[in-house]
């Protein structure tokens, strides 16, 4: 069985294909794609032994290819290879890793790290299905998970959105989205003032949406990228909702 390789820089495309050729020329021939929507098309027709994805590729992200494999193909083996390890995409994975039954075995390395180092990956997951990541990214693979309504609310949060709007957005209550949002608060502010002498005062001196988005920044839970596709989304339904308000409006006043 060969393996693949999804990534959308030539120059460490062909680096890739030198080193898994030399190293593991048990499995050539090795395949190779520039895109995520050709990786899962070469994923599901030749059933790799490994798949080596970058995460930040056009068309389809490595993690959004690595979820259509894995829906097919339960058993591929991935390693996920990238400079761009946010903690969006280390959330998203996580989430789609407990989907598949069975678990499937996959690594996840920063593309700085040594050759020697990269090669033990590939042969822990490829070889003996073994779970590896770069210890530079195990804080973010501990951390508490957020739900879809909490990823998406960080976005709705940066684009300034309030309660009100993200209620009708996600069609809840007023009451259900404080909710939600206080528990987003609670996983991304772990370290916080409650019950002791700094409580009463930081809740004065602190404004919690913009810390929020701080916080989700820092930890690389919003990207540049995934915002500006948010920020396009958005405009869309801003527009369509506007209208659906003002018929709201507009119906009230004639049933008066």
């Amino acid at each position: 069985m060969s393996i693949l390789i999804a990534e959308d820089n030539v120059a460490q495309r062909h680096y890739l294909r030198e080193v898994l050729e030399r190293e593991f020329a048990e499995h050539a021939p090795v395949l190779e794609a520039g895109d995520g929507e050709k990786t899962v098309e070469l994923a599901l027709k030749h059933r790799p032994a490994l798949c080596v994805l970058d995460i930040q590729m056009p068309q389809l992200s490595g993690v959004k290819a690595a979820r259509a494999i894995w829906r097919e193909y339960p058993g591929a083996r991935i390693i996920f290879w990238t400079q761009f390890a946010h903690e969006v995409y280390i959330n998203e994975l996580r989430k789609i890793i407990r989907s598949v039954e069975p678990q499937p075995a996959y690594g996840f390395i920063h593309k700085n790290n040594p050759e020697s180092r990269f090669l033990r990956f590939v042969a822990a997951v490829l070889e003996d299905g073994a779970d590896m990541i770069d210890p530079a990214f195990k804080d973010s693979f501990k951390r508490p998970l957020l739900t879809e309504f909490e990823a998406e609310a960080l976005y709705y949060l940066a684009l300034g959105l309030s309660n009100w709007a993200i209620a009708r957005k996600c069609s809840l209550s007023l009451r259900g989205v404080e909710s939600r949002l206080a528990t987003l608060y609670e996983k991304l502010f772990a370290y916080t003032p409650e019950g002791t002498p700094h409580e009463a005062y930081d809740k004065l001196a602190y404004n919690t949406r913009t810390r929020a988005f701080f916080e989700a920044l820092r930890r690389g839970l919003l990207n540049s990228d995934e915002l500006e596709k948010a920020a396009g989304e958005l405009e869309g339904w801003i527009e369509r909702d506007r209208k659906k308000y003002l018929y709201e409006e507009t119906g009230r006043g004639g049933k008066r």
